[in-house]
């Protein structure tokens, strides 16, 4: 049987306790729709350090490795963050999306008053950099966002640095969580399966 794409995002609240298995049982759909149980998974977490509101990338993929993913499994963390001067380069190995890892961007983002605080994934990848004017190419075969703080046409920079530390940690936390723990469910029911056909 087939599974239907979800086209529509899964948004959920980050200050909600129920967010944690919200966001990780849909992120396990999605992985899982990409064959994510028998292929390789990365994660480009996008941002930098040197902004508040620009560190959920990065702090998404400090979380990660210290979860205990591989090195190799997790583009982007505080040490060394995946971000608009360095992005391509970074990037430039991996395969065409449905040929190499399946990549799962993570990013900030700004927006209306009302979805700060939010978290949203996507199937289909993003374009970083667009709430601050960059041009930068689309990354990734399902996305996560965070809306750490308003749009605020032209000064997104300097919203960006005025954005609160515990609202972008808060987020982070719930996106790496729910990562480690959606691609550890998936491999964990797809082990069973894995050995029962090779018996």
């Amino acid at each position: 049987m087939a599974l239907a794409e979800n086209t529509r995002p899964t948004i959920v609240p980050a200050s909600d306790p129920a967010s944690l298995s919200r966001l990780s049982a849909a992120m396990e759909a999605e992985l899982a729709l990409r064959g994510a149980a028998t292929r390789p998974v990365v994660f480009a977490c996008i941002g930098t350090d040197r902004s508040t509101g620009d560190a959920l990338g990065p702090l998404v993929g400090q979380k990660l490795v210290r979860l205990g993913l591989p090195a190799e499994a997790v583009i982007g963390t505080l040490e060394d963050p995946l971000h608009a001067l360095n992005i391509a380069e970074r990037l430039r190995d991996l395969a065409p999306p449905g040929r190499g890892p399946l990549v799962v961007a993570v990013d900030a983002a700004l927006g209306p008053v009302s979805s700060v605080g939010s978290v949203a994934l996507r199937p289909g990848g993003l374009r970083p950099g667009q709430g601050v004017g960059k041009e930068l190419p689309e990354i990734g075969e399902v996305s996560i966002t965070g809306t750490v703080n308003v749009g605020s046409c032209g000064l997104d920079a300097q919203i960006l640095q005025s954005t609160r530390l515990f609202l972008v940690q808060q987020m982070a936390d719930l996106i790496g969580v729910s990562c480690w723990w959606a691609l550890r469910s998936l491999r964990r029911a797809g082990a069973p399966r894995a050995a029962a056909r090779a018996a």
